[in-house]
């Protein structure tokens, strides 16, 4: 290592080399600005071009530019006092200029214009040289309106390096840096090639390169040239760090310690880092239980320049909560405040856990949430101070002291100030503060957002709520008043979107329940960032609302990320009625950024094979009209007999109450439908189905959806009702009318599981004189219904399930996050129904229970479900597995 110079000495003897070169330039006589008297100099006031303040934005130029010439060695800048009569109020003309000039003694005379466009001011600069009697090329400088003493450094330097060249840094050098590289130095200096030399930049550079901590020396030397300067740094760098050992750890491993540290091998040592990854060691150590534990760093010389880092470890033993106890608490018990927290006392798996280990952020946010407790129980005045803690060699003690107050209860609940649409007496009626026996904070910050969003809902996205709290001693209770002020109506002025580099602005503007030029409404906001996300075609969505050219307007920013739309995938599968199944399907979710959705899958089973192509158009002809187009052809084995039907259809759906959510549904199918090798032991009911069917009907369908997410919803409902007519006038071989009601509930909880339950009803029944087939029946079984069970439902006299009439099924679901990041879940469920041969026999219902995993993957919605039968019959398993892709409940 090099001698070790104190670092105000070291900046002493950069400047006296500085001092030394100026001198000698002197004494050789270069003729340099340092070296002979400083130039005189005088800056005429500029001509300003603004549309507004041109006197003030003169003037504060003025003063700037002067300041800045002031600064400055190499100048004498004459006072304005010294030609102010000159100037008596003529124009600034380059006459004007070289008369100035001479009756001044004046090298040099600087004058120009200035004007504004928007933020940015442009300078055109010009240079009058008395002496030889012509004025210099013309300079151009540029800067903001809001650093307007920037743009006068920028003037001073560009005017100085144009009369004064040998002031101009031709070159910067750093020399003595092997391990710091070179570019790593410079970005921290403020003298750059081109720019203009001055001793106060060297000295501030010395420091700034000092202050990187990888240097033991820093210095400067000046070498003057005929183009300019050439600014030399020489540094000498500290020792390097060859090895980091750490001595006397046994409870905590190496690569725990090393986890919490920054200094490492191959860096350059510096001893502020030792010292810190001192104090983060002893910080683990605490986190850890060991109070008692101290840290010591040694610096060792490791070869002839390398240097050891040491860390010496004594851990001591591991001390425990043993005691928390609270004082001044009355109302409630240690017992009750203690359940309370996080930290805990120690207990008999304190060995294996952190149970009763001291960890002060921990315990910092226990006190917090103890204090917020009394805030929300009445306790306006309550407080709860820093915990004491204390410890011997047995254990940690926390006492916390607590200042309860009186007790008060909510009196008076008032709404005053301005008036909305909404009465004072329905505001007030679902406020939460007016169900609370005790005052409640938690309660009044959620009703100064509910009154808030009441005024936004009605284009007042500026207004404030102020509570007031009125304390009546007498009767210790709290008034409590709301006081609303609207402000002025704000509406919607410009949405802009973002990001959406493949899917079209029409296909985001028509999920949007914001128009432009609507009131301002914040559950519209709200909804229209669910709108998109339910769409699934992005990754991120981010909704920012900003002041418009006015405040009564705001303008609307969607910046959205895209993800693929399109799918292709080839799978493979099991479930208890297919056994092994194929998967295939290529689908496009957002066809050519027009939220089309293409779709083709292949379903190949034991028991089933199905072929789909359908199309969806969520806004035909640009209308809120959602449309669907299918085409299909599947084959299915039942138990006495094969059912090859092909069919097209078609669906229309148009929001009848938007405000409501309810859509209605008009769908149309033909289909041709064979049922073949029928088993020689069928019932005659089952023979007589045998032969082709054309079956033609419409299906009408009211619907409602609430639901926030369309693959995992987690709160909300959907509902459903519709009747199916075929035969008749429409034509076709069978003539029945089929009616469907369901209902499904999404119950949020704890730690992101959801509870969600679904019941479902039918009933079907020929019309006189017309063919009712079995296919169209209700059965029940598999993993949309009696997951574990399979072709539930009435029987014929050979023991064939033929299906029933009437059905009624319930499933329930307890959902829970599995892999996070990977959007898998688990459910458990339970599930109930059954189909009959007309009627509803609720006391004859199936039952079975499960668990399984349902993953939103690469290729789409998968389930893989166990379920076991509750009630089991003689010839039924006890349980099955499910597979399938698509939708969940």
């Amino acid at each position: 290592m090099g001698k070790y110079i104190p670092v105000d000495k070291r900046i002493l003897i950069s400047f006296c080399r500085i001092f030394v070169i100026g001198l000698a330039a002197f004494l050789l006589g270069t003729g340099n600005l340092l070296a002979a008297e400083a130039t005189r100099i005088v800056v005429l006031p500029f001509d300003v071009f603004t549309s507004t303040d041109k006197a003030f934005l003169q003037e504060a130029l003025s003063s700037n530019l002067s300041s800045e010439f002031r600064k400055s060695r190499n100048v004498q800048l004459i006072e304005e006092s010294a030609y102010a009569k000159i100037l008596a109020g003529q124009a600034v003309t380059e006459a004007l200029g070289y008369k100035v000039g001479s009756d001044t003694g004046a090298a040099y005379v600087v004058l120009g214009s200035l004007s504004e466009f928007g933020e940015t001011l442009s300078a055109d600069i010009r240079i009058l040289d008395i002496r030889q009697g012509k004025g210099m090329p013309p300079l151009f400088v540029q800067g903001k309106r809001s650093s307007l003493d920037k743009l006068a450094a920028e003037l001073k330097t560009t005017v100085l390096l144009k009369i004064a060249p040998e002031l101009r840094i031709v070159r910067v050098e750093i020399l003595g840096n092997k391990k710091i590289g070179t570019s790593a130095i410079e970005q921290v200096l403020q003298s750059r090639q081109g720019g203009l030399f001055s001793e106060e930049s060297v000295s501030t550079d010395i420091k700034a390169i000092y202050r990187m901590g990888y240097f033991n020396d820093v210095s400067a030397d000046v070498t003057i040239t005929p183009e300019g300067r050439v600014l030399v740094f020489n540094v000498q760098e500290k020792a390097m760090i060859a090895e980091v050992q750490i001595e006397g750890n046994k409870a905590l491993s190496r690569s725990d310690i090393e986890a919490v540290m920054g200094v490492k091998p191959k860096q350059i040592l510096n001893a502020e880092k030792v010292k810190a990854d001192v104090q983060k060691i002893k910080e683990l150590y605490d986190s850890k239980g060991y109070y008692n534990a101290e840290v010591r760093d040694r610096i060792e010389t490791s070869g002839p320049k390398d240097m050891r880092v040491v860390y010496h470890i004594t851990e001591g033993q591991r001390l425990y909560i043993e005691k928390i106890s609270f004082e001044g608490n009355k109302t409630y018990s240690d017992k009750e405040l203690r359940n309370m927290l996080s930290t805990t006392e120690r207990g008999i798996f304190s060995f294996f856990t952190d149970a009763g280990i001291l960890k002060r952020d921990q315990l910092k946010q226990d006190v917090a949430k103890l204090n917020v407790f009394y805030l929300n129980n009445g306790f306006m005045n309550a407080q709860v101070g820093e915990p004491e803690i204390s410890h011997d060699r047995k254990g940690i003690y926390v006492k916390i002291p607590i200042t309860e107050g009186e007790r008060y209860r909510v009196g008076k609940v008032e709404v005053t100030g301005d008036e909305l649409t909404v009465s004072r007496s329905d505001l007030l009626a679902k406020m939460k503060i007016t169900k609370k026996e005790h005052f409640d904070r938690e309660a009044i910050m959620k009703d100064i957002e509910y009154l808030t969003q009441a005024c936004n809902d009605e284009g007042y996205a500026y207004a404030d709520v102020s509570p007031r709290t009125i304390p009546q001693e007498k009767s210790q209770s709290v008034d409590i008043v709301f006081d609303i002020t609207k402000g002025k109506h704000v509406y919607f002025n410009r949405i802009e979107i973002t990001g959406n580099t493949k899917t079209r602005d029409k296909v985001i503007r028509r999920e949007l329940a914001i128009k432009e030029g609507a009131l301002y409404n914040s559950t519209n906001l709200k909804k229209s960032y669910a709108n998109l996300n339910r769409l699934r075609y992005f990754e991120e969505i981010d909704f920012q609302t900003e002041k418009g050219p006015d405040e009564t307007k705001t303008d609307v920013n969607i910046r959205v990320k895209e993800k693929q739309t399109g799918l292709f995938s080839v799978g493979a599968g099991y479930s208890a009625l297919e056994h092994a199944v194929l998967t295939a399907q290529i689908s496009q979710q957002n066809l050519f950024g027009r939220g089309q959705i293409l779709s083709l899958k292949a379903n190949i089973g034991s028991a089933t094979t199905m072929y789909e192509l359908s199309f969806v158009e969520p806004y035909l002809m640009d209308l809120p009209l959602w449309s669907k187009f299918d085409i299909w052809n599947m084959e299915r084995e039942y138990d006495s007999y094969d059912l090859d039907t092909k069919g097209v259809g078609f669906t229309l759906g148009y929001p009848l109450w938007p405000q409501y959510h309810i859509t209605g549904f008009f769908s149309y199918r033909l289909s041709l439908d064979d049922v073949t090798d029928i088993d020689d032991d069928a019932s005659k009911y089952v023979k007589d189905q045998e032969g082709e069917n054309t079956t033609s009907g419409v299906t009408l369908t009211l619907a409602r959806d609430t639901t926030d997410d369309n693959i995992f919803p987690s709160k909300g409902s959907k509902h459903s009702a519709s009747v199916e007519f075929t035969g008749g006038p429409l034509g076709g071989d069978t003539g029945f009318t089929k009616y469907n009601v369901s209902s499904t509930w999404f119950f949020p909880l704890p730690l992101e599981t959801v509870l969600g339950t679904r019941g479902r009803i039918g009933y079907i029944a020929s019309r006189s004189g017309e063919k009712l087939p079995i296919y169209e029946r209700f059965y029940l079984g598999g993993i949309n219904s009696l997951r574990g069970l399979r072709d539930v439902g009435p029987k014929d006299d050979e023991g064939d399930v033929i299906g029933g009439t009437t059905m009624f099924n319930v499933n329930v679901d307890f959902v829970f996050p599995l892999i996070k990041n990977a959007g898998m879940k688990g459910v458990i469920f339970y599930d109930t129904g059954n189909a009959w041969d007309g009627g509803y026999h609720l006391g004859d219902m199936r039952h079975t229970a499960g668990l399984g995993i349902r993953w939103y993957s690469p290729i789409g919605p998968l389930r893989l479900e166990w379920g076991y039968v509750l009630d089991r019959e003689d010839d039924e398993p006890a349980s099955r597995w499910e597979f399938t892709m698509g939708m969940f409940m």
